[in-house]
């Protein structure tokens, strides 16, 4: 039974019907989300001049979520006929008001996808971001990778990192262990750039290469230690990557801590919960002889199977597990769900920022984020009958009620695996609903 506040809508037709969704533990009004046109503009301009992109050879595109499921190739762009620099595409994209969209510009080229950088602050790779208004949106112009500057620099960059706590730890032999920077200047190269021991502090790993770039711009990196083990979420604002920004003479990075864990790590137990419900009915998930982990990068290095959650003994659709980490509070934490040892969630890694060192619970959260059966459509009332359609799935069914409150619900017969189902469109108020298991 559902016991949330309930959101409802109403629609005028010829006789006077509420429609109601509800899902499993969760209320939410149906068909809050609609497609608005979104206008996305980028100045190519920099790129052009830096020889980084060809308009006679090369295309742009967007690609997000929800804006085609970060889709490479569905959405182009073309040169604006006011200004060719800039290229312009307006594409339907489905949202609810206030809702938040994530986005990034790539270019297509003979030797593939190239992607913008760190150049906002969504999810945790730096996405740009647009917020859902109900109508159509044109987006500023923005440049390509955030670069407006076409000057090129060639410059020495030291970057340093101090590994005294991973040695504590004994996650690090000093002796023979290797740290080394991977980043978009080697390709993200575990063991192409190795630092040295400084002689000055044994604590710290020290190495200076040459970067070339466009004046001003960002190039993302990280950390890598032992050839295979890789920082978590360690860029600023929660973002996943380490950044630097290309100036006109030699830099010399700051000192950071492997893994920004700056204290004596310890053991902290952390409970997972996962609401399986939306799969189980919609026949994605057997909880029956299905199995679910949550795999991470400081949890268990992405094992699929080394972390397993259990069904909760008082709720059939939720699955729990705590599993300890080694660590600090304030370390961010970087995981995600896996269903049947393979089927991985597809949305951006989920982070988690540890509070203490004391126990704690994650909020409960839903496969892939999707916590809903979706939306009723309703169709037009004919012969004194009403159609109303919805996603099927093998568990999900149809209940109505003639008030809400203390209403007692009652299945539409035969509408439990369907897609669709027809009642009588009578004088006075019908209440519907999609349930799960």
């Amino acid at each position: 039974m559902c016991d949330r506040t309930v959101n409802v809508y109403k629609i005028h037709m010829k006789t006077f019907v509420t429609i109601l969704v509800c899902v499993g533990l969760m209320l939410m009004s149906a068909a809050t989300s609609l497609a608005d046109q979104i206008t996305f503009q980028v100045n190519m301009s920099a790129q052009t001049a830096l020889g980084n992109f060809d308009p006679a050879t090369d295309g742009v595109y967007v690609a997000g979520d929800p804006v085609n499921a970060w889709s490479t190739t569905d959405s182009p762009l073309a040169p604006s006929p006011g200004n060719t620099n800039i290229w312009v595409g307006t594409f339907d994209v489905t949202g609810a008001v206030g809702s938040t969209a994530q986005y990034k510009f790539l270019l297509g080229t003979a030797n593939g996808a190239v992607w913008e950088g760190n150049v906002g602050t969504g999810g945790g790779t730096g996405n740009r971001t647009f917020t859902f208004t109900g109508g159509s949106l044109t987006l500023p112009v923005v440049y390509f990778n955030n670069v407006t500057n076409s000057s090129t620099v060639s410059i020495d960059v030291t970057f340093q990192v101090n590994m005294s706590v991973q040695i504590a730890a004994g996650n690090f032999d000093p002796e023979a262990g290797t740290v080394s920077v991977a980043g978009e200047f080697n390709a993200w190269t575990a063991s192409g750039f190795e630092l040295t021991r400084s002689m000055e502090d044994t604590n710290i790993w020290v190495g200076t290469t040459n970067l070339s770039g466009a004046l001003g711009s960002a190039l993302l990196y990280k950390f890598v230690m032992n050839g295979g083990t890789w920082e978590g979420n360690v860029g600023s604002n929660g973002a996943q990557n380490r950044s630097l920004t290309l100036t006109s003479t030699n830099e010399t990075l700051p000192v950071v801590y492997f893994n920004n864990l700056s204290g004596a790590a310890t053991s902290i137990p952390i409970t997972f919960q996962l609401d399986l419900g939306v799969q189980i009915a919609r026949g994605n998930f057997d909880p029956a002889n299905g199995t679910v982990s949550v795999a991470g990068d400081l949890l268990n290095n992405w094992n699929t199977s080394a972390s397993p959650l259990a069904v909760s003994a008082t709720d059939s659709n939720l699955w729990t597990g705590t599993f300890e980490i080694t660590g600090t509070a304030g370390m961010s934490l970087l995981f995600k769900y896996v269903l049947n040892g393979s089927t991985w969630e597809s949305i951006d890694n989920r982070t988690y920022t540890v509070s203490s060192t004391d126990p704690q619970t994650l909020p409960g959260q839903y496969f892939n984020n999707v916590g809903d059966l979706g939306s009723l459509s309703v169709g037009a009332v004919s012969g004194g009958q009403l159609t109303l359609s919805w996603m099927a799935g093998p568990l999900v069914r149809l209940q109505t009620a003639a008030a809400l409150g203390a209403a007692t619900w009652q299945d539409v017969p035969n509408s439990e695996g369907q897609a669709s189902a027809t009642v009588a469109a009578g004088a006075g108020r019908a209440y519907f609903r999609l349930v799960g298991p």
